[in-house]
C-alpha cells in the first residue's frame, strides 16, 4: 500500500472498531451503570497507554508547542464520551450511530468559524437529507418505543460533541503526534470517569465489584478499553493529522454501518423499513455533502 493510502486504511479500521463499540457499550450497561462503565473503561485505557512509554517506545515533548488546542481536544474527549454512554442507554446501539452520521453537518460548520473552511451550495443542499433521515427515523423510532425526546437530545449532544471533537482533533494535530493525542485523551478521561463515579457512588466500590463479577462487563470493558479506546483513537488520530476535517467526516458512515449492523444482529434491535430508508438519506446525504 503507497504512503497516501495509510491515513485512509487508519480510519476505515478506527472507524469499524467505533462502530461496534456501540455494541460492547450496551452490553456492559446491562450490568453497570454509565459512571462505573466509563471508569472503568479508562482506567484501564490509562494504564496500557502507559506501557509503550516505560518500554521507551514511545514518548511526548511538549516543550515548546502551544499547548491550548491539545487540552481543549483532551477535555473534549469526557464530555463525548459522557454523552455517547447516555445515547446509547436512552436509545440503542442501532440510533446511536445512525444519529453520529449527521454529525458531519456539525462539522462543516465548525470548520467554516474555526478553520476558515466554507461549505458550498451544493454541500448545503444535501445537507437536508440527513435532516429528513433523521427526522423519518425519529418517528419510527418514537412507534417502537427506542425513540423519546429525552434520547433524541442525547443523540443531538453526540452529533456536537463528535463534531467538536474532530474539529478540535485536526487542529491540535498540528503540533502534537497521534500517540501525543490519544495519551492526553485517555488521561483526561481517566481523571474525570472515576472521580464521577466515585463522587456518585459516595466512594462505595462495590458497584465497581458487583459489575466486574459478571464477564459479559468484563469482556466488553477489555474490548472497549484496547480496541475502542486506544487502537481506534490511535489509528484515527493519525489519520486526522493527514486529512481536511471534510474528508475525516465523510468516513462517520462506516460507524454508522457497522453500529447498525451489531444492533440488529447481535443485540436484536427492532429496526424498520423506515428505519432503513432513513438510514440510506443520511448516508447519501453526507457523501453527496462530502463529495461536493
Amino acid at each position: 500500500m503507497t504512503h497516501a493510502g495509510l491515513p485512509v486504511l487508519a480510519i476505515c479500521t478506527g472507524q469499524i472498531i467505533w462502530g461496534f463499540s456501540f455494541l460492547f457499550i450496551r452490553t456492559a450497561l446491562q450490568y453497570g451503570d454509565p459512571n462505573i462503565m466509563l471508569a472503568s473503561r479508562f482506567i484501564l485505557a490509562f494504564l496500557l497507554i502507559n506501557i509503550p512509554l516505560l518500554l521507551k517506545k514511545e514518548r511526548i515533548d511538549l516543550k515548546g508547542k502551544p499547548l491550548k488546542p491539545l487540552l481543549l481536544f483532551a477535555l473534549m474527549e469526557p464530555v463525548y464520551f459522557f454523552v455517547e454512554s447516555y445515547a446509547v442507554l436512552h436509545t440503542n446501539a442501532t440510533y446511536a450511530g445512525v444519529g453520529l452520521a449527521v454529525s458531519p453537518i456539525f462539522s462543516i460548520a465548525l470548520a467554516a468559524v474555526l478553520l476558515k473552511e466554507y461549505p458550498s451550495r451544493r454541500q448545503l443542499l444535501f445537507c437536508t437529507l440527513p435532516i429528513v433521515g433523521v427526522i423519518i427515523m425519529t418517528v419510527s423510532g418514537s412507534s417502537l418505543g427506542v425513540l423519546t425526546p429525552s434520547g433524541l437530545l442525547w443523540l443531538a449532544g453526540l452529533c456536537m460533541a463528535a463534531s467538536l471533537k474532530k474539529t478540535l482533533n485536526r487542529m491540535s494535530s498540528v503540533n502534537f503526534t497521534s500517540f501525543e493525542r490519544t495519551y492526553f485523551i485517555m488521561l483526561a478521561n481517566a481523571l474525570t470517569f472515576p472521580t464521577m463515579a466515585l463522587v456518585s457512588s459516595r466512594g462505595d466500590l462495590s458497584a465497581f465489584a458487583q459489575a466486574w463479577s459478571h464477564p459479559q462487563f468484563s469482556i466488553s470493558i477489555l474490548v472497549l478499553s484496547v480496541f475502542c479506546s486506544m487502537a481506534a483513537n490511535l489509528l484515527v488520530n493519525y489519520a486526522a493529522g493527514k486529512m481536511s476535517v471534510a474528508k475525516i467526516s465523510s468516513f462517520g458512515t462506516i460507524t454508522t454501518v457497522c453500529s447498525s449492523f451489531s444492533g440488529m444482529i447481535f443485540l436484536g434491535e427492532p429496526f424498520t423499513p423506515a428505519s432503513i430508508f432513513g438510514t440510506i438519506l443520511i448516508i447519501v446525504g453526507i457523501r453527496m455533502v462530502m463529495k461536493s
